[in-house]
């Protein structure tokens, strides 16, 4: 049985996309120690995400559209490095390295300058209105206080990108679902270490929890929807 790669799920009609009012971007841990070059929890493929998401930004921009930055810090102590022997991920967390620790800067070689490690990349940066919103599990609704500003702003569902694809892009589609909000998950604006986990994510995120489709499709959803 053949494995669907994130291409098979880059071309899904308008018309199986879900009819909302007012539809939220989510980026999931857009960050400097997630996406930049050497970064501890450095993800090469997300770089590749960049001008996707730039289109999806500048589209909810111009029509309006709330967009939230989820961030995830880790902090002094961090318990999830009790687990690092088997999520060796966590190890990026040693005060030595302070992975995605809020203030700690650090050099990145692929810009060639010293940057807050935990603030979302300068070619997606917010802008002075838009949330930026701090998060300690993989989903941005667990622990925080995402449901309610999205709710408080009228909010009926969300688009979302990012990384890590298998892991707090998959937990965010899950937790929107449950609590009923239609979740867009953009084929080419997520990426995780393994393109096959990208595969099987979008896989699980069509077949159960939402929708999936490229930026430029939903570019063109949202404009429909906008009229």
């Amino acid at each position: 049985m053949r494995l669907l790669s994130p291409k098979d799920f880059s071309v899904q009609p308008q018309h199986t996309l879900p009819i909302v009012a007012r539809p939220a971007l989510l980026v999931v841990d857009m960050q400097n120690d997630f996406v930049r070059a050497g970064a501890p929890f450095e993800v090469p493929a997300a770089r590749e995400t960049i001008p996707p998401q730039q289109r999806l930004l500048d589209a909810f921009r111009a029509h309006g559209l709330p967009i939230v930055f989820l961030k995830w810090i880790g902090v002094e102590n961090d318990p999830y490095r009790h687990m690092q022997d088997k999520f060796t991920w966590a190890r990026g967390l040693a005060e030595d390295i302070k992975g995605c620790r809020p203030g700690h800067p650090r050099h990145y070689a692929d810009i060639d300058a010293m940057r807050d490690c935990c603030a979302v990349i300068d070619e997606l940066a917010p802008t002075d209105d838009e949330i930026q919103l701090t998060k300690r599990g993989y989903g941005g609704f667990l622990g925080t206080s995402l449901d309610e500003i999205l709710r408080d702003r009228e909010i009926d569902g969300v688009v979302i990108t990012g990384v890590m694809a298998e892991c707090c892009v998959e937990d965010t589609a899950r937790q929107a679902y449950q609590l009923h909000y239609p979740a867009v998950v953009v084929t080419d604006g997520v990426a995780t270490y393994d393109p096959k986990a990208t595969a099987t994510m979008l896989d699980v995120v069509d077949k159960n929890f939402g929708w999936v489709a490229d930026a430029t499709t939903i570019v063109h959803w949202i404009e429909t929807l906008r009229g």
